[in-house]
Order: C-alpha cells, then structure tokens, then sequence
C-alpha cells in the first residue's frame, strides 16, 4: 500500500511577516516537540541579508498558530554562526529540550547544539560532530543501550553515532579525527530510490512506535526536487533498517511548495503524534512553514509490507 501525508487546508501556517526586518524575507524548516498539549516549533527565519535566525511559534492544533515571537529567540552570536543558525531539530531529553542546528559560517555548514527548557533562554554547546560540512542532526528521545545516539548526515548518506555523554559529541572528541574515512562505514543509509539519488538527510528526530524508530528522512533527486520519505530501524539496533518505503510520502505538488527562494521543496524537520495522528511539520520552497499528517497506524501499516 501507498500513504501519503494529507496536507492541512491551513497551510502555510507560518509566512514571512513584512514588518518583522529579521523574518521579512522567508519562515521555513520549522523543528517541532510537543509539550502536554502544545506544539513547540522553532523555525528558520531570513532576513534581507540572506542572515538565518530562529523563531518561536507555539500550536495546539497543529494549524492555529496562538503565540509567536516578536524577535528571533535564537541568533547568530559565535564566528562559526557568522553567516546563520538555520533548520533547528528539537529533542525532549534530559527534563529539558536539545536543539541541533546548522551553524554556518566562510567554513561551511557545521551541526551546532544548544539545550533550553522554556523556549526563550538557550545555552549554547558549541560544535558537535566532525569538522566537515555536516547537517541534519538530532538525538534520539532516549538512551539506546545506556548511549546517547546521534543521527547526521555528511553527503550523501544518513550516519548514526553512538557516545556514552552528550559532552561527547563535541567537535573536539578524537572520535571525529579523520571521520570521512570512516563516514560510509557509518552510514546507515544510503540514496536507493530514483527520486533520492542526488543525496538523503534526516528530518525530524527518530520516533518510538511499537514497531521500531519511524524516521521520516528528505531525499534529492537528480534535478534538485526534495521530497520526504519513510524508513524504520531497529529499536534495540537502530542501525539496522527494518523498513524503508519505495515511494515519497510527500512530495511538492502545491504552488508554495514550487515557488520560492528555492522552488520544488518539501523539506520535513518536526514531528509529533497527537491522538494517534502523525503531524510533519516541514519547509516549502524555502519559504513557508507547513504542516501535513496521517494515522500513525497507517503509516506503520504501510512500513510493515517491506519489512
């Protein structure tokens, strides 16, 4: 069988607002957790300058946007974030919330992680991961076996990463010496279908089902349109891949998803299960924040045939 994600008649849920200089040009890539009964989203604001900033926006329908900040939350502030903070990801972990994001810099795209507990202060960790281009990281909502995991893409393929701290993952851990020698061996997965040829990243942190680890990933094909796609992993050994869907689950068809700063893009980075209801908040066009869902069991169903 076939799912896929059905749009919100809402969207975009979150669009640039003229009289905001830090968010005027685009809102998208919007990380998302759900705390009791409200959706916390952390999206990717641009100002005139092409600068990357994060936003703060709370739902609880998953549509109705019912408080949103007036100033970014989160900005650039250390050198490796010179040029912007961009497509957070949101972990409940620890009795507070993890937040990776791409900090970039004239050196490229790093993975970058912060923690907070309310949204509005942040302490910054620094550099995780290798000193490489590096992007779409998150950590898994528990430990696996007593370690942390880490999931983050070096192109083109998803890696996972194993530490027994958080301190760990740090640019600084010898564990990253070298790491492009060591990438594919890591890698957990690779570009397999037509439409992910190009390259594969992950979107939202690993999900818990029953099931495994749901992971909704993007892929890239050959002319540059994203689309997103589904996979499951092992609960106890996440690097082995129970499940992997041949076919998008969402891919642009709707003139917000082909039209902007970077047309043809559905770029899936915050997920949440409400009411046994899976929502993907995801980025289109690099412009506007969406969101789209599905029963979680139709999903799981749909995995269950290629597993």
């Amino acid at each position: 069988m076939r799912v896929k994600l059905v749009r919100s008649s809402g969207n975009p849920i979150i669009e640039p607002r003229p009289g905001h200089a830090w968010e005027r040009k685009a809102t998208f890539n919007p990380g998302a957790v759900m705390d009791g009964v409200s959706t916390h989203i952390l999206y990717r604001a641009v100002n005139e300058h092409g600068v990357s900033s994060l936003g703060y926006a709370e739902t609880v329908d998953g549509e109705a946007i019912i408080n949103r900040s007036e100033q970014p939350v989160f900005s650039p502030e250390e050198p490796w974030e010179e040029f912007g903070c961009e497509d957070p990801r949101i972990t409940a972990f620890d009795q507070g919330y993890y937040v990776f994001y791409t900090a970039f810099s004239r050196r490229g795209p790093r993975i970058a992680m912060a923690s907070t507990t309310d949204f509005k202060s942040f302490e910054r960790h620094g550099i995780v991961g290798p000193d490489l281009h590096d992007k779409d990281c998150a950590l898994f909502p528990r430990l696996i076996d007593g370690k942390a995991a880490m999931v983050h893409r070096v192109a083109p393929n998803i890696q996972l990463e194993f530490f027994h701290s958080t301190e760990q993952l740090r640019v600084s851990n010898p564990y990253w010496n070298d790491y492009e020698k060591h990438a594919e061996a890591r890698s957990i997965m690779r570009p397999v279908w037509k439409w992910e040829e190009q390259k594969i990243g992950l979107g939202p942190p690993p999900i818990p089902t029953n099931d495994g680890w749901l992971i909704i990933y993007h892929a890239v094909d050959s002319n540059s349109v994203y689309r997103a796609g589904a996979a499951l992993l092992d609960l106890e050994n996440p690097r082995r891949v129970i499940a992997r869907l041949p076919e998008p689950i969402l891919e642009p068809e709707e003139d917000f998803e082909k039209v902007g700063l970077v047309p043809n893009v559905v770029f899936p980075e915050g997920a949440v299960i409400v009411k046994d209801e899976l929502r993907v908040f995801y980025g289109a066009a690099d412009s506007v924040c969406c969101v789209a869902s599905t029963p979680l069991e139709l999903m799981m169903e749909a995995l269950r045939e290629y597993s």
